[in-house]
């Protein structure tokens, strides 16, 4: 790793599980949800582990603002107040986040003012930023939780920005129905006893020759999703 790379640290930014399940039912179930959402949280928290790099995780009643930009804006001062000349924020959303993207991620801000994952619905799964090119009111004021952020925070790094490969993001029942085949499989197995166990459901998998075929597809009832700030 090289000396520039010590001077990059990752930053977790989430949602106390409860409040996570609360705001998207992904499960079907409060419980089963919010047993969902600390299997994500433990999957990112061991990916991020895996760079080397150093990982602070802002969980809950540890951020501090009135709005979703306030809080994550301030999560990224905190981290820049202790040193580090470069931030990469992820949450739990993004099963296809790994420690691969993260170390392409932390290499690539060494030359670029920002670093974005796009997801496919105008938002980002991954924000990298130098120090120099933070502007903490105006990243906090930006359209937060809506389908123009990504157009948003590149129109404010201008040519400094770098854009990784586009993933999907996990924010209500059918994205996590139609991408099932796309999560990490310990994750897939996970999913497949959480929602067997809220709804008697089986899930039975075989393999054809060319793709792998879902025979019976996931029951997931829910209300329509809402943003929750």
């Amino acid at each position: 790793m090289s000396t520039q790379l010590h001077s990059t640290a990752l930053l977790l930014f989430l949602r106390n599980e409860q409040d996570e399940a609360r705001c998207k039912p992904l499960a079907g179930s409060q419980k089963a949800s919010t047993a969902l959402f600390r299997r994500f949280n433990r999957y990112a928290i061991k990916q991020a582990r895996r760079t080397g790099l150093p990982l602070f995780v802002i969980q809950g009643d540890q951020q501090v603002g009135g709005t979703f930009g306030e809080r994550l804006s301030n999560a990224y001062q905190a981290v820049f107040d202790l040193g580090y000349e470069r931030v990469i924020a992820i949450g739990n959303d993004c099963p296809e986040l790994n420690t691969g993207v993260l170390l392409q991620a932390a290499g690539t801000l060494e030359d670029h003012g920002l670093v974005l994952g796009p997801t496919q619905d105008g938002g980002a799964y991954l924000i990298g930023l130098q120090r120099s090119a933070f502007d903490p009111t105006a990243f906090a004021n930006l359209p937060w939780q809506t389908d123009t952020v990504y157009e948003a925070l590149q129109a404010l790094a201008g040519d400094a920005v770098a854009v990784l490969s586009t993933s999907f993001d996990v924010d209500h029942p059918g994205t996590l129905s139609r991408q099932f085949w796309r999560l990490p499989i310990t994750l897939r197995r996970v999913l497949s006893c959480l929602i067997g166990q809220v709804h008697g459901t089986v899930f039975q998998f075989h393999w054809h020759p060319f793709h792998l075929i879902f025979l019976r597809s996931l029951v997931l009832r829910a209300p329509p999703f809402a943003a929750c700030l």
